[in-house]
């Protein structure tokens, strides 16, 4: 006979199991992010030992930071060889992507990408990859890595949307509630043609249609769309004032070239940044997004 499905922790029917679910998130967890960081010898091939590394920090903070060492291992091909050594397997192909699904994040003078902010030396609001996807292509994994650094700026925050929810949840389960609306938060679609085009998105910023807590979340102020009910506002408030203050467990990092994130699309933010040696090469990071999450 079938047992019935344990009800979620992060459902708010399941006061019991949230708390449980929040003493095993809390208990140790990294107030920094040097205890993220794995070594990998060779990015495209790491070993069971790294792999391993890499699947405990991402089971518990959802993210890990990756130090290769050398810049010239940060390549299309080895960073699709990682997320495979992951359980990674479904690329979300985009804008200003590569035909396998890499794009290459640089300031861009002209062109597609230098209309959007990731491609400019512009800072980045807060925010989750790909928040303007239909729920059926929920960004769900993203890896992120460093050829060359910018001289000055180009710092990232980052946040684990669980320790998110829990902060929230523990402020007040109805900014949760307000939070799980199927209309919550739309993106409009764009004007592109062909395979590009966009409609018109809604959902919510939380779910958990997997099990695993999911989110989407952007902090811009214009081409969104958000409910326009006072507990929308409030939550939107709470989150805003989370980020703005002095939370523990936001970490703060520069990527150095040679290293990376990964995650399972974690908050996060970029600082502006600026190169004063013409001389150098200009700050490049390369990135990929995934449609399934790296399971610990």
């Amino acid at each position: 006979m079938n047992q019935p499905a344990m009800p979620s922790p992060f459902s708010l029917d399941n006061p019991a199991g949230y708390r449980a679910w929040r003493a095993r998130k809390l208990a140790d967890y990294p107030r920094s992010i040097e205890a993220l960081r794995v070594p990998i010898r060779r990015l495209a091939e790491p070993n069971r030992t790294e792999v391993a590394a890499l699947l405990e920090r991402l089971a518990k903070c959802n993210m890990a930071l990756v130090d290769c060492g050398d810049p010239a291992q940060i390549r299309p091909d080895a960073l699709l060889q990682l997320g495979k050594r992951l359980g990674l397997r479904h690329t979300d192909h985009h804008l200003c992507a590569d035909a396998h699904a890499v794009s290459t994040i640089r300031v861009e003078a002209a062109g597609r990408a230098s209309a959007l902010i990731p491609y400019t030396n512009r800072p980045l609001n807060w925010h989750t990859d790909g928040y303007y996807n239909p729920p059926e292509r929920a960004v769900c994994a993203w890896m992120l890595f460093c050829r060359q650094d910018a001289a000055r700026g180009g710092e990232n925050a980052l946040l684990d949307p669980e320790i998110a929810y829990l902060r929230l949840r523990d402020q007040d389960p109805e900014l949760i509630q307000a939070l799980l609306h199927p209309q919550t938060l739309g993106v409009p679609g764009n004007a592109e043609a062909g395979p590009d085009r966009r409609e018109t998105t809604f959902g919510p910023v939380f779910a958990w249609p997997q099990g695993a807590l999911e989110m989407r979340y952007t902090a811009r102020a214009r081409h969104v769309i958000w409910h326009s009910s006072p507990a929308v506002a409030a939550a939107r408030e709470a989150l805003t004032r989370l980020f703005s203050g002095n939370e523990d467990f936001i970490y703060r990092h520069k990527l150095r070239p040679g290293e990376g994130y990964i995650s399972n699309n974690v908050l996060h933010n970029r600082s502006g940044f600026q190169a004063t040696d013409p001389s150098v090469p200009g700050r490049t990071l390369l990135r990929v997004r995934y449609l399934e999450r790296i399971d610990g």
